[in-house]
């Protein structure tokens, strides 16, 4: 099988643009880790593109690279995916990114390796992600537009992106009065707010398949404020234990709540003193996935990469998760 990995600055609207919502985006992490673990599994060829001066470190012996410059960037793009069996979009929601990459796979008739477009659509858009998971009796956190009238109250408020990736672009401001000034002072509004939930930070790392939900990962994410922005340092995986099976109960309804989720799906949540609150849902890779290996014990690529070829997987993992602290600025997952 011959696999295109589509990752974040291989696609003319990340060539061309500052896209200034998926600035914290940590694509080369996050392909690093992919290509390493394909790299391990047979019958695989696997190509990237990357544009000219971003070259790559240590790539594995089956990963061939396609260099692209602005001239014909987009017809490269086209020709890389024409001459693959699958497309695996590794890229942020931010601008309609991974669901034009998800949408252009399918049109030329290539096995795509994620979530369903209209899936991308929905989880990119964490207002519209918020509105689903409340209908179907979820606790998530309430997600407003900066035109609507916003509840009574003193607490604070986060600003960020509706289609934003991570904690990129993401504010905190300390009452509503604040955020309502700090949004009218930018030149576009594409921002929701969300009043400030105190709690733990974690996300959870699903592999999902068509009527299979794996819950490969726990993970408490460091977070820190600084000049009223939020920013992720890392996380910590498998570092949150779920003996009573509520976080899995929990990824499992996510799931059935937005139909086309498939591969893998992250979900941020807040554990609070009242249990667990969603924030949001990413219809692709994490940056968890990049200490998901050795964690689990398992080639998590591998997982998929069965699932994909039998539509099942049968994939045996060990007792016991190993907690990997992942750094996103050293760039290596390390014990």
């Amino acid at each position: 099988m011959k696999i295109f990995i589509c990752e974040h600055d291989c696609h003319p609207v990340a060539a061309d643009a500052d896209l200034s919502s998926s600035s914290d985006f940590r694509g080369d992490m996050l392909l690093s880790a992919l290509l390493a673990d394909l790299s391990r599994i047979d019958d695989l060829s696997v190509t990237v593109m990357r544009l000219a001066g971003h070259g790559l470190r240590e790539l594995p012996d089956k990963v061939s690279v396609v260099m692209a410059d602005g001239d014909d960037h987009t017809g490269a793009l086209l020709r890389c995916i024409d001459n693959a069996d699958a497309v695996w979009p590794l890229a942020p929601e931010s601008r309609g990114l991974l669901e034009s990459i998800s949408r252009t796979t399918l049109q030329k008739g290539k096995l795509l390796i994620g979530s369903s477009p209209d899936a991308v659509r929905l989880a990119g858009s964490k207002y519209l992600t918020s509105q689903a998971l409340r209908a179907a009796g979820m606790a998530v956190v309430p997600t407003y537009f900066f035109t609507d009238i916003l509840p009574p109250g003193s607490h604070a408020w986060i600003v960020k992106p509706d289609d934003g990736a991570g904690c990129s672009d993401t504010h905190l401001l300390s009452s509503a009065a604040l955020a309502s000034e700090w949004i009218n002072a930018r030149p576009a509004r594409n921002v929701i707010l969300q009043p400030y939930v105190a709690g733990r930070p974690c996300s959870l790392s699903l592999l999902c398949g068509s009527n299979e939900v794996f819950l490969l990962g726990c993970s408490e994410q460091r977070i820190a404020a600084a000049d009223h922005r939020i920013h992720y340092l890392g996380s910590t995986v498998n570092s949150i234990s779920d003996t009573d099976g509520r976080l899995e109960r929990l990824a499992r309804d996510v799931v059935a709540a937005i139909p086309g989720l498939w591969g893998y799906v992250g979900i941020d949540i807040m554990i609070t003193q009242h249990g667990p609150v969603v924030l949001g849902v990413n219809p692709r890779m994490t940056m968890c996935h990049a200490g998901l290996h050795d964690s689990i014990g398992v080639n998590p690529a591998g997982m998929l990469v069965e699932m994909l070829r039998s539509g099942r997987c049968s994939a045996q993992r060990q007792k016991k998760n190993r907690q990997v602290s992942i750094d996103v600025h050293g760039g290596l997952p390390h014990h």
